[in-house]
């Protein structure tokens, strides 16, 4: 049985020796492999280059670094000795390195770059423990420059030649640590980027990973030698668990970044079977793929969007016949029967659907390798329209939901019978309740906070026991802080935060995520922040898709159609972002009147991104509300206007 993350390494090694592990890049941008004995190896010498040092079990040793090669071999290399790695990327601010390094009291340290360990010596003072820095790019990089007092700089290339020569005189002594490693071990306490203020240490055990990954496999059912993209930051933990996944089924990992040009290069380089990543990515890829055919010809375009619509219905109809569509209530067998019928008009669109293939479809699948089997999609909600498209163009993707707390994850749709626009069943390893205000469970088809019991559930906040207990309560169940419904067949669809709320004066509670996510499907809009916390009626801060606007606009002959500024400006934009608000959140659409969207202001873009997205790319909203506190208050100011002018005109009527 494996007990821990570098048991479950240690034994693809010896089973998998020859097959790659890894693929990375060399200066030439050339993908070079490792595998999975040489994987193996470097971690142990790395292991033992940590015990050269002094370090041992149980001590916390820091991992500043992105997704590279080298990351698995520092972070299993850590946790082979006993000890627990604390990541982070190489963005990480002066002050989160100083906040995390010093209060889990690291003796060592193990930094990407120079760039990184330049922050690092600006902050060096108010770390007392540190006593070790490890420097993984080192190639030509002179050590001598950096005047560190009791502190030793130690080259990563010089650690691994430690290392092996300490495993020469303590021969199987690591691979002896590893094997009498526990599940309940810590292995990582990963800092949360956090929305409202100081980051928590998610403190999570060794079996806290290891219980996903057969349940994880029943559903995505990737196999030995199968290829992975790896563009997101490892240090989260979606990340960090798939690529575990990967080690789990002797698949590959494969080095990219979330880079449109480079990534598109890789896919045909690689040609990946999987890719995790954020909805954003999905995003920028479905741009990338409409920019590629308008300059094609305008009839293109509209014969692409003529032939993905078709095939987005063949996929709703064959998702009604399969009794795939999302439901909040009890189908009956009659009506399930009916569905039957549906072939009808799935059989009449099915040439439209084999010419989508053959004009577009098959072309677009190559894009991503011609090999790409499916996508998995988390930190966020995915778009509807995304889901549906990729899916329907036979790119699937699959979407799954999870938490750092809960190592992360708790849903995950199965690929092979997909419930579009939900995050899927739980997974077997947890359980799962919804509860009303009244903190009674609810039943299927009724919203509630999520709560989850599991495995997968952290062992607490490090060092924050009050923190811990407002959301871990004596019985294990994990307040997630989510809104979420259960569909009346037991898949999961979450509605929003929990802290998100805004309430409106009427004291409407209202979830801007159900909201926004609908206004992304407008052509017109990237992205809509919702606003309105004690106001009486909801705003909206859009980020317009500028280059759309300018084609309607051109279409319909509107003057300044090229200067941005002024089109933006224009009674023509406004009112066109007025009718999809009003299209859009609607009672149709299942929508209250309280949610409509009744002003709005326009940004061309996030000013500060790294400040207000988190890594993930989600909304930091406080952060949102605070940056633009004056374009929000100018939105209300004109509402006021707006309605202390009718109240006069009313008063004047009835007078």
């Amino acid at each position: 049985m494996i007990n821990t993350l570098p048991h479950l390494l240690y034994h693809q090694g010896l089973r998998f020796g020859e097959t790659t592990a890894q693929l990375s890049k060399d200066e030439k941008g050339i993908f070079q492999p490792t595998s999975y004995n040489e994987l193996l190896n470097q971690t142990l010498n790395f292991a033992g280059g940590l015990l050269s040092l002094g370090c041992k079990k149980g001590d916390h040793i820091g991992h500043i670094a992105d997704d590279r090669q080298e990351w698995q071999v520092v972070s299993i290399g850590i946790m082979s000795i006993g000890a627990s790695d604390i990541p982070r990327g190489t963005d990480v601010t002066k002050q989160e390195l100083s906040y995390i390094l010093n209060f889990t009291e690291c003796n060592t340290v193990s930094v990407e770059n120079p760039f990184v360990l330049e922050k690092l010596c600006s902050v060096i003072e108010e770390i007392p423990t540190l006593k070790h820095i490890i420097l993984i790019d080192d190639k030509n990089q002179s050590l001598e420059k950096y005047e560190l007092k009791n502190i030793q700089l130690h080259r990563y290339s010089s650690i691994l030649k430690k290392g092996a020569e300490w495993r020469k005189n303590n021969p199987s002594l690591i691979e002896k640590m590893i094997l009498d490693g526990k599940s309940d071990e810590t292995a990582t306490i990963i800092f949360t980027s956090g929305t409202t203020g100081t980051p928590k240490g998610v403190e999570l055990s060794h079996n806290n990973f290891l219980c996903q990954l057969q349940p994880i496999s029943e559903r995505l059912d990737f196999h030995k030698g199968d290829r992975t993209l790896c563009i997101l930051p490892v240090w989260h933990v979606y990340q960090r668990l798939l690529e575990l996944y990967v080690f789990y089924f002797a698949g590959t990992l494969c080095y990219s970044k979330p880079v449109s040009s480079i990534l598109l290069n890789d896919f045909l380089k690689v040609r990946p079977q999987m890719m995790p990543c954020v909805p954003r990515v999905w995003e920028s890829l479905y741009q990338a793929i409409s920019k590629k055919i308008k300059k094609e010809s305008k009839l293109t375009w509209i014969l692409f969007n003529l032939l993905s619509s078709i095939s987005c219905q063949s996929l709703f109809l064959m998702d009604s016949i399969k009794n795939r569509k999302k439901s909040f209530k009890k189908i009956g067998s009659i009506k399930l029967m009916m569905r039957k019928l549906l072939y009808i008009p799935y059989g009449i669109l099915f040439p439209f659907r084999v010419l989508g293939k053959k004009l577009f479809f098959n072309k677009l699948k190559e894009l991503v390798g011609g090999q790409f089997i499916a996508g998995i999609s988390g930190g966020g909600g995915f778009p509807l329209k995304l889901d549906r498209f990729f899916n329907s163009i036979g790119i699937k993707v699959v979407e799954g939901y999870g938490l750092t707390e809960t190592a992360p994850i708790v849903a995950l749709r199965d690929r092979f019978n997909s419930v579009i626009g939900t995050i899927g069943k739980p997974l077997p390893y947890n359980s799962v309740k919804i509860l009303n205000d009244k903190k009674e469970q609810v039943i299927f088809g009724q919203k509630g906070i999520l709560f989850v019991k599991g495995d997968n559930v952290m062992k607490g906040y490090y060092k924050q026991k009050e923190l811990t207990e407002k959301v871990l309560d004596e019985d294990g169940w994990f307040n997630t802080g989510d809104i979420a419904i259960q569909t009346y067949t037991g898949e999961l669809v979450i509605r929003g935060r929990q802290k998100d709320t805004i309430v409106l004066r009427s004291g409407e509670n209202v979830e801007p995520f159900p909201i926004e996510a609908k206004l992304s499907e407008s052509p017109y809009i990237t992205q809509a922040v919702i606003v309105g916390q004690d106001e009486n009626s909801l705003g909206a801060l859009i980020i317009p898709n500028i280059e759309a606007i300018q084609n309607i606009a051109i279409q319909r002959q509107i003057k300044n159609s090229d200067n941005v500024t002024k089109l933006l400006n224009s009674d023509f934009t406004k009112e066109l972002i007025m009718r999809e608000l009003e299209k859009l959140i609607c009672s149709k659409n299942g929508f209250k009147n309280y949610e409509r969207v009744s002003q709005f202001s326009f940004l061309e873009k996030f000013e500060n991104p790294s400040e207000e997205l988190s890594a993930k790319g989600e909304i930091i909203r406080y952060k949102i509300y605070q940056n633009y506190k004056h374009l929000i208050s100018k939105m209300y100011i004109k509402e006021s206007k707006k309605q202390r002018l009718s109240e006069i005109i009313q008063n004047l009527l009835e007078n």
